[in-house]
C-alpha cells in the first residue's frame, strides 16, 4: 500500500476511533439520562398514586378494592400499577402468590420510594420500576408499586441514535474528503523525491525537486537537490578518473588483470587479450573460467588471500610464452583484502635474445677458435723451423691465408648481420629486372657447377620488374645458389626460377641434395645454425648466410620461406613486391631511387 493509502488510512482510523469513543460517550449519557428520567416519572405516578388512594387506606378498604382503583392510574398499555400490605404481599391472591419483588421489599424496609431497572420473569423483559410507601401516622401501611417496559426508552432513543450514525457518517465522510487533501499534500513532495532518486538511479542527475516549502519535507527536498549536484560532480570525476584508467591501462604494454574479493574477473586491458586470450565474456566469470589451466589463477588467488608474488611462468597456449608475473592484493581502508591485480610482463623476446646472444657468443667463439687454432698451430710449426723447409712453408702458409680469409669472411658476416638488425644498412630501391639478375647469376656459378659434376639450370618467363636493390637481390640469391651447391653430391641438379604470383614475384632454388630433417627446418634461417652438425666446417659454412639472406629480402617488403623432404633435396624461395606500372614510366610502389634502412 502507498505512503498517502497509510496515511489516509490511519487518519480515518483516529477520526472512526475518536467518534466511536465520543460517541459511545455521549450514547451512554443520553440513555442514562433517559432512563432517570423515565425512572423519576415513574417515581411521580407511585407517588400521585399513593396520594390518591391515602383516604382509602384510613377508611380501610380492602386490597383488591385499592389495587382497582391504582389501576384506574394506568396511562398506557403495558404499565403495572399494583398496591401491596406492609409485608409486601397482596392479601387478596391467597398463599399461593409469588414472593415480593426486591424492590418493594427494600421500600418497605427503608420506609423511602425506590427505583430501578431489572428482568422481569414474569414478562421476560426487561422493565423499570418505582415504589412508594403509602404512610400513616409515619407508619407504612402500604406500597404502590408501578413498572413499565425498559423497551419504550429504547424507542425514545432510536431516532437519536439514527441522528447520530448519519452524523458520524457524514462527519466520516467530510474527515476523509479532507485526509485525502491532507494525505496529498504530505505525499506529493515525498512522490517527487521518489521520482527524483529514480531518475538519479537511471543516471539522470540534472532532476531536482521542487522545494518551495519551508518546512521539513522541503528542507529535505533542498538538501535532495544538493546532493544530485554533489553526485553528479563525483560522477564526473569518476568518469573522467576511469577515463585516464583505461587510457592508461591501454597504454601499458603488459597485461594488466585484476579480480575482486570472490575471484571474480574486474578488469583488464588490451595487452591482457592479446596475452592472455581474455575476452569480454569474461568480466564477472571466475578467474579460474576466464584463464583456463593457467597457473596466473592460482597466483591471482593467493594475492587476493594476501599473498604478493613475483614469478616466472610459461604460459599455455601456442609458442609457450614465458612471463614475468608481479601480483599484489588490493586492500580497503580498513586493510581488509578486497581482490588482487597481476602486471604480466612478456619476456619471450627476452629471454630468446638472452639465449641467442649467450649462443652467439659460444658460436662466435667456437667459428673463431677453430681458424686461429690453425693459424696458431703452423705459425709455430714455422717458427719452430719448418720456414727453412720452402716446400712445407709454402703449404702452412697457404693454409694461414685459407683460414685468414675464413676467418675475415666470418667476421664480415657478423658485421654485416649486425648492420641488418640494427637497420643500418641503406638500399637503393628500384624497378629492377629479375629475370636478368636470375640469369646473370646462374651463368656465374655455372662453371663451378659443371665442375662439381652438377646440372644447374634457370627457367624465367621473360622480363619481370621488382622493386629492389639489384645489389642486395644478386647476394641472396648467390647465397642460396652457393648453398645448393655445397649440400648437393655430384650428380645432382639444381633449378633457379623466376615467376610471378599476383602481386608478387617469387624466386626458387631447388636442388637434389640430402634434404633438411623436419625438425630442423623452423631454424635454419636462424644465426649459427646447421641442419647437419657432422659435416665438415669447410662443408657447412659458418651458419650466417641464410640469417643474412633473411634480413636482406624482409627489409625489401619481402619474405624468405624454405621446404625440403630428407633425402630428396630441398626448394628456397624468396618473394618480392612486384612493379605495378611500366617501369620505363618511372611508376611503381616505391619510386626509383628511394632511399630505404
Amino acid at each position: 500500500m502507498s505512503l498517502r493509502g497509510r496515511l489516509l488510512l490511519s487518519y480515518l482510523g483516529v477520526v472512526v476511533v475518536a467518534l466511536l469513543s465520543a460517541g459511545g460517550y455521549v450514547v451512554r449519557a443520553v440513555e442514562r439520562r433517559y432512563t432517570e428520567t423515565y425512572t423519576y416519572a415513574l417515581q411521580v405516578q407511585a407517588r400521585l398514586v399513593a396520594e390518591g388512594i391515602r383516604p382509602h387506606f384510613r377508611a380501610g378498604a380492602d386490597f383488591r378494592r385499592l389495587e382497582e382503583l391504582a389501576q384506574q392510574f394506568t396511562w398506557r398499555r403495558g404499565v403495572y400499577i399494583g398496591v401491596r400490605n406492609p409485608s409486601g404481599r397482596k392479601p387478596h391472591l391467597g398463599p399461593a402468590q409469588p414472593p415480593p419483588p426486591q424492590e418493594v421489599l427494600e421500600a418497605l424496609q427503608r420506609g423511602e420510594p425506590t427505583s430501578g431497572q431489572r428482568w422481569d420473569s414474569s414478562t421476560g423483559e426487561v422493565r423499570l420500576f418505582a415504589v412508594y410507601p403509602v404512610l400513616e401516622r409515619g407508619r407504612v401501611v402500604g406500597v404502590v408499586h408501578v413498572t413499565a417496559p425498559r423497551r419504550w426508552v429504547d424507542r425514545q432513543l432510536q431516532p437519536i441514535w439514527w441522528a447520530f450514525a448519519t452524523a458520524g457518517a457524514l462527519a466520516l465522510f467530510v474527515s476523509a474528503f479532507f485526509g485525502f487533501r491532507i494525505a496529498r499534500g504530505v505525499t506529493r513532495p515525498i512522490e517527487e523525491l521518489e521520482r527524483a532518486a529514480e531518475a538519479l538511479s537511471r543516471g539522470e542527475y540534472t532532476h531536482t525537486v521542487p522545494a518551495t516549502d519551508r518546512d521539513e519535507v522541503g528542507r529535505l527536498g533542498l538538501a535532495f537537490n544538493r546532493l544530485g549536484q554533489r553526485l553528479q560532480q563525483t560522477m564526473e570525476d569518476i568518469r573522467a578518473e576511469r577515463n585516464r584508467l583505461e587510457a592508461v591501462l591501454a597504454a601499458i604494454r603488459d597485461a594488466v588483470v585484476a579480480i575482486g574479493p570472490r575471484g571474480e574477473v574486474q578488469l583488464y586491458n588490451r595487452a591482457a587479450e592479446e596475452l592472455l586470450g581474455l575476452r569480454p565474456e569474461a568480466l564477472g566469470r571466475p578467474v579460474e573460467e576466464a584463464l583456463g589451466s593457467s597457473p596466473l589463477a592460482h597466483l591471482l588467488r593467493e594475492a587476493a588471500a594476501g599473498k604478493g608474488l613475483n614469478e616466472e611462468l610459461v604460459l599455455a597456449g601456442e609458442g609457450r610464452r614465458v612471463a614475468e608475473v608481479s601480483t599484489s592484493p588490493i586492500r580497503s581502508g580498513t586493510g581488509r583484502c578486497e581482490g588482487a591485480v597481476a602486471v604480466v610482463r612478456d619476456v619471450t623476446e627476452l629471454r630468446r635474445t638472452e639465449r641467442m646472444r649467450r649462443e652467439l657468443i659460444a658460436n662466435v667463439s667456437h667459428e673463431l677458435r677453430t681458424p686461429l687454432t690453425s693459424i696458431k698451430g703452423f705459425a709455430e710449426t714455422l717458427l719452430a723451423g719448418a720456414l727453412h723447409d720452402e716446400k712445407h712453408a709454402r703449404k702452412f702458409l697457404e693454409i694461414i691465408e685459407l683460414e685468414a680469409n675464413r676467418l675475415m669472411k666470418l667476421v664480415d658476416d657478423l658485421l654485416d648481420l649486425s648492420r641488418l638488425e640494427t637497420k643500418g644498412v641503406t638500399f637503393e630501391l628500384r624497378p629492377v629486372d629479375l629475370d636478368g639478375i636470375c640469369r646473370g647469376v646462374v651463368e656465374r656459378i655455372l662453371p663451378r657447377a659443371e665442375e662439381a659434376g652438377i646440372r644447374l639450370s634457370y627457367l624465367g618467363e621473360g622480363p619481370l620488374f621488382v622493386v629492389a636493390d639489384s645489389d642486395r637481390v644478386e647476394q641472396v640469391l648467390t647465397n642460396l645458389v652457393d648453398n645448393a651447391l655445397k649440400f648437393t653430391p655430384e650428380g645432382g641438379e639444381i633449378r633457379v626460377q623466376a615467376r610471378r604470383e599476383g602481386t608478387e614475384a617469387v624466386v626458387s632454388v631447388q636442388d637434389t641434395g640430402r634434404g633438411i630433417p623436419p625438425d630442423d627446418l623452423p631454424h635454419i634461417f636462424e644465426r649459427f645454425y646447421r641442419a647437419d652438425r657432422s659435416r665438415t666446417r669447410g662443408e657447412g659454412g659458418s651458419g650466417l648466410g641464410l640469417a643474412i639472406a633473411k634480413h636482406l629480402v624482409e627489409m625489401q617488403g619481402g619474405r624468405i620461406w624454405a621446404t625440403s623432404r630428407l633425402g630428396e633435396g630441398s626448394t628456397f624461395c624468396f618473394s618480392l613486391p612486384v612493379v605495378q606500372d611500366d617501369p620505363r614510366g618511372g611508376s611503381s610502389s616505391n619510386p626509383p631511387g628511394s632511399r630505404v634502412r
